[in-house]
């Protein structure tokens, strides 16, 4: 028999067989359940979507783009038509303070697959109020003669530039002062240099000007831009700071909509069209590691955006929506940083498959210090290797017709668009941050999250699980930089300011004239302020693992000072009957940083008691098995409890009832298990071996 014939007979045998239905394969599992309940296997996440385990062609059956192409309306599998047609942008920032530096990292980086410029400014040097404060990190522009240093020797119209600049118009007037000065065609200017005071009023809680000040400023700039024939960004609608809040999918998108409506009305107010204003504007996205919430979160923006410019009246070319995205900071940690190079790569993968304009990858080491150019250089490559070797742009949008991804998409453009309706509903979205709606939603959100975190049911490896027990802190000695920060500081405040002029119906042309005769940027700001103030609840932004961390810190410190915090395991039996729960329980204070003193497991009740009152440490945990628990732990706890009343004892694992009340009665401090908030009993036993440390000094 010939191979044709072989192949015959087997894609015979394969469609011969049946194929089951849903119903058959339901029961088949709850079988395998053992008698728990089929809705053990629904996850329900905190957009408060349910998660089936699997997911059918019905599921999808009825959506209204399920038989959109790409380039097709809403855009949800991208803007383009044709796969490969065009990839996303390398657009890795550049976070250094000093411009001579910043200058040699990019022409670095835009010869090694770089293909933007990426400035992110350092906002943190208050000249215009007296303030000696200053960042580390964040591009230091302040005068015509920075951008010139930072621009040596790089042909920047070969570049898109990409500035999210906050609320500081005047960064778009110093970088046409570049152009005009260097006679390089302002037509070649592309990409985005964007404000969102919207974002900044949340991140800083208050600004210094009224915001019809801004948007005053805002329309100025499109006006120049159309003016000049400009394609370029300039409103950024940044999305990062509610996710770094601990927002949910669905908020981040519902608050970046109700943003730019709120612009587009505004804007449409001070006399541009709704193309005009939809062709500035481009969406910032965080990328946090839950990849299909993550993919379909891209995907529903684009759906959500053309939704809304489309019923504004806008052109299809306008509905299309531009994204730039970053891999999250939220997610990333300090301890065992290489970890977030991993993180890294699945946001950046994630990314990749939702198809963004334009992607920065965070270096692993961003949490904690200046990027070296080991993790600048992984960061870099983890795009050209998706770009180059996954061949994630050969195929256009790769993650279309998985059901569960179209159904997750669908259900968070609902979601998101019923918020946006509410947000519409209260008057827009500045006068619902003025009312605290979008503060209260992700606080709650937020609230979730931390409890989860604290309990270890939202995990992150080498932080909150799998800690590296020996490892340090990393720190990097910044001195140098910081007195170079310093020499820069006082130069810049001992030159005189320049007067400045800036008339409402000229904005850019009098910003361009002024940086060209040396003013600063806090020169502009000074001419552009009022005496107005906006404020409103902030945000709290923060990493998910920084409490962890703190209590590590702690206690890395008082092991380097000979004096760690100890945790003693009275383990119980041999090793396979504790083994689980004291590798349990030594992960579950690691965490912290404590010092677990493990042993290969005592033979009898004697020696497990001896053991214990010896020890130095003064918290103990017994792990063994269940029944071990009923025969030995009541003894184990009176008896040390009588020559060491000062040592908390605990049982790892959940028990019954009323062994639980005697175990208690006779002195027990608790029990530690799954359900256990980490964090919290870790925080509370850290006071107390200070207050005993304390004691005895």
């Amino acid at each position: 028999m010939g191979p044709e014939e072989t192949n015959k007979d087997f894609f015979k045998e394969i469609c011969d067989f049946p194929i089951p239905s849903y119903e058959e394969w339901k029961i088949a599992v709850e079988k395998s359940l053992k008698g728990a309940p089929f809705s053990k296997l629904l996850t329900r996440t905190y957009e408060d979507i349910i998660l089936q385990p699997m997911y059918q062609q019905r599921d999808v059956k009825n959506l209204a783009f399920s038989n959109t192409v790409p380039g097709d309306f809403p855009f949800i599998r991208g803007t383009d038509q044709v796969a490969g047609e065009k990839s996303w942008l390398v657009a890795q920032e550049m976070i250094h303070p000093l411009p001579e530096i910043l200058n040699e990292w990019l022409k670095n980086d835009l010869s090694k697959g770089v293909n933007a410029i990426n400035l992110v400014i350092n906002d943190e040097l208050k000249l215009a109020t007296g303030k000696r404060s200053f960042s580390q990190t964040g591009a230091g522009i302040y005068t015509l003669a920075d951008l010139e240093t930072i621009f040596e020797n790089i042909d920047v119209t070969e570049f898109p530039i990409l500035i999210e600049c906050g609320t500081n118009h005047s960064v778009l007037g110093l970088i046409a002062a570049y152009y005009q000065k260097y006679n390089l065609p302002l037509k070649s200017l592309r990409g985005c240099i964007g404000t969102d005071p919207i974002s900044m009023l949340l991140k800083e809680g208050t600004l210094p000007n009224d915001m019809a000040i801004y948007l005053d400023q805002m329309a100025s700039a499109i006006k120049w831009r159309l003016e000049n024939d400009i394609e370029l960004k300039l409103i950024t609608i940044d999305g990062n700071i509610y996710h770094n809040s601990g927002a949910n999918a669905v908020q981040e998108l519902a608050f970046m909509a109700a943003t730019g409506v709120y612009y587009i009305r505004e804007l449409q107010e001070r006399g541009l069209s709704i193309d005009q204003i939809a062709s500035s504007i481009s969406f910032s996205i965080s990328i946090g590691s839950n990849l299909f919430m993550e993919l379909a979160k891209i995907r529903s923006a684009r759906m959500l955006w053309a939704t809304i410019v489309k019923a504004f009246g806008g052109e299809e070319r306008s509905q299309k929506l531009h994204v730039h995205a970053r891999t999250s900071q939220w997610t990333k940690t300090v301890y065992d940083p290489y970890v977030n190079m991993l993180r890294g790569t699945v946001e950046a993968f994630t990314a990749a498959l939702g198809g963004v304009d334009s992607l920065h990858v965070s270096p692993f080491d961003e949490t904690f210090t200046l990027p070296s150019d080991f993790s600048r250089r992984t960061a870099r490559n983890i795009q050209l290797i998706i770009q180059e070797e996954a061949h994630v742009l050969k195929t256009a949008d790769p993650a279309g017709g998985s059901w569960y991804v179209e159904h997750l998409t669908d259900e968070i453009g609902k979601k998101s668009w019923k918020l946006f309706q509410q947000i519409e509903e209260v008057g827009g979205m500045y006068t619902a941050i003025q009312n605290g709606l979008p503060q209260k939603l992700i606080k709650e959100v937020s609230s979730q999250k931390k409890v989860d975190i604290e309990k270890r049911k939202l995990k992150f490896v080498g932080a909150t699980m799998y800690p590296n027990s020996d490892e340090l802190v990393k720190k990097r000695d910044d001195q140098v930089l910081h007195e170079l920060l310093e020499q820069r500081f006082n130069t810049i405040k001992q030159k005189s300011a320049v007067s400045v002029s800036i008339s409402s119906q000229n904005m850019m042309s009098d910003i361009i004239d002024a940086f060209e005769i040396g003013a600063s940027v806090n020169d502009i700001v000074r001419a552009l302020g009022s005496s107005n103030v906006a404020s409103v609840e902030k945000l709290e932004t923060y990493r998910a693992t920084e409490d962890f961390e703190e209590l590590r810190k702690i206690n890395d410190s008082k092991k380097q000072a000979g004096r760690p915090a100890n945790v003693f395991l009275t383990s119980m039996g041999p090793l396979s009957h504790h083994k689980q729960r004291s590798d349990f329980i030594a992960s579950f204070f690691e965490t912290g940083g404590f010092q677990v003193l493990r042993n290969d497991g005592f033979k009898t009740t004697a020696e497990a008691i001896q053991a214990t009152i010896q020890t130095d440490s003064s918290i103990a945990i017994i792990c063994g098995k269940n029944k071990s628990y009923h025969e030995h732990a009541i003894q184990i706890v009176t008896e040390v409890k009588k020559k060491r009343p000062d040592i908390r004892l605990f049982v790892a694992g959940m028990q019954e009832a009323e062994l639980e009340k005697q175990l208690i009665g006779a002195g027990l401090a608790g029990f530690i298990h799954v359900e256990t908030n980490c964090y919290q009993l870790l925080k509370e036993l850290q006071g107390e071996t200070e207050g005993l440390e304390n004691e005895q000094s």
